[in-house]
């Protein structure tokens, strides 16, 4: 009976040793193509292109057929948005190093980029007096990649900082201040809020979605254009949603949220670390929603993102909170998503005249060399103190004035390099220090 028991448990250890390594062995060989694809298409549509389709993947299927179409086949063909009525991009294929990724971004009114991730088909149904691709019919597919690095397919919106906008997605009346994903599962829309915040109308009905919450919409089979319901009451976010999404392609790059939020319960100290004596960014008041992006591991710290987008440490207790399984744990603050490939590390001078490479990020500081105009420097590192960025140009390395550069990379994804001499202290101003000026209006004695 103990040799038998002892056989089955040694089996059942081989059997979990050999799935782990199964496991590993599939994201080690996937994991690659996977960031190759995103990097090809980072390359490719990460700028500005208002009023146009950026296609960033494997040829689309595009309406009207023909000429328009097949001028979108290209990786980094540009086709102007008005001239085009629906999209269908394909499932990433890591076989193939290939799949769908594709940008829209209309012009003013509706002021949103929408990225195409994986297997969706987007249409565009608005009426003829209105912005093209204000109200859109939007289905995703359900099948799963065999790559345990690739996402769920989805279509994501996100707006400029702080300009809210009001779209139609699946006959739903929405109204976004951030970056919202939607998916489609069964006879169902599922909208997750993964920035700011959104609201939902449909049926007479609103609900509000904050940061790592979503809400469903039902319809009728295989008609997504017409809801038979309102939305549902919020719930947490389901994370196998958002799993491995390539965050860093979107417009402004974010750090997806934990499930549900917290809302501040009085005056609390947002700070550097999850320590009462690291350094106070700011004091957010009572009543404020925040995301969570995770914990520490003791669990009495969250590292918490404010709507307008900054980041910080609150101690758990001062929060009221509404949240699931934060699965995100670290100690140290993780720096956000970068750019994919040479796009996270890559600057050109754009001033006129060149810029001055100096030893350390202030003008106070000693000159090595003028780096020219067009130069393409790599950046290193950013200042702790200043708008300035450490650089590597033709093997010499030293700091240049960040607004004297033109880069698709986060800034805020750089290190900080602490290294560097203190910040010079400001020429004082005569007067300012116990001189006071002699007043004109009053003889001397």
């Amino acid at each position: 009976m103990r040799r038998t028991t002892f056989s089955f448990l040694t089996g059942l250890i081989m059997l979990l040793v050999g799935g782990v390594w199964a496991l590993a062995q599939d994201i080690a060989a996937c994991a690659p193509a996977v960031n190759a694809i995103w990097t090809a298409a980072s390359d490719a549509c990460i700028k500005e292109t208002i009023g146009y389709i950026c296609n960033g993947g494997a040829p689309p299927q595009v309406e009207p057929t023909g000429p328009v179409s097949n001028a979108l086949n290209p990786i980094g063909a540009l086709v102007d948005l008005s001239v085009v009525t629906a999209i269908h991009t394909s499932a990433i294929a890591v076989e193939n190093s290939n799949g769908g990724v594709l940008w829209l971004r209309p012009k003013e009114p509706i002021r949103f980029t929408g990225l195409l991730v994986g297997d969706v088909s987007i249409t565009n149904i608005t009426p003829a007096d209105y912005p093209a691709w204000q109200s859109v019919v939007v289905q995703s597919s359900e099948q799963l990649s065999t790559c345990n690095t690739a996402p769920r397919s989805a279509y994501v919106v996100q707006t400029p900082f702080g300009q809210p906008t009001n779209i139609a997605i699946n006959g739903v009346s929405v109204s976004v201040n951030g970056t919202l994903m939607i998916q489609t599962v069964g006879n169902q829309t599922i909208f997750a809020d993964l920035s700011g915040q959104t609201s939902l109308y449909s049926s007479g009905q609103e609900q509000l979605l904050r940061p790592g919450q979503q809400s469903t919409v039902t319809y009728n089979p295989a008609n997504f254009s017409s809801p038979i319901g309102p939305p549902d009451f919020p719930s947490l976010l389901d994370e196998t949603l958002v799993q491995n999404f390539p965050v860093a392609l979107l417009d402004r790059p974010i750090t997806l949220p934990q499930p549900g939020y917290v809302t501040t319960d009085g005056a609390v100290n947002l700070r550097v670390a999850p320590s009462t004596d690291a350094g106070v960014i700011i004091q957010v008041p009572a009543g404020q929603v925040l995301s969570v992006l995770g914990r520490d591991e003791s669990a009495q710290w969250y590292h918490v993102r404010l709507d307008s987008g900054e980041t910080g440490w609150m101690f758990a207790q001062l929060l009221i909170q509404n949240v699931g399984n934060i699965q995100a744990v670290y100690s140290a603050t993780p720096l956000p998503p970068q750019r994919y490939g040479t796009l996270g590390t890559a600057g050109k001078v754009i001033a006129p005249a060149g810029v001055n490479l100096r030893q350390a990020p202030d003008i106070s500081f000693a000159l090595i060399t003028t780096v020219p105009k067009d130069a393409i420097v790599t950046l290193l590192a950013r200042s702790p103190y200043s708008p300035w960025v450490k650089v590597n140009f033709n093997n010499t390395i030293g700091w240049l004035a960040l607004i004297a550069l033109e880069t698709n990379a986060v800034i805020d994804a750089l290190p900080i390099d602490y290294n560097v001499p203190p910040q010079p202290a400001p020429t004082r101003v005569p007067g300012s220090f116990g001189n006071a000026f002699p007043d004109p209006n009053k003889p001397s004695n």
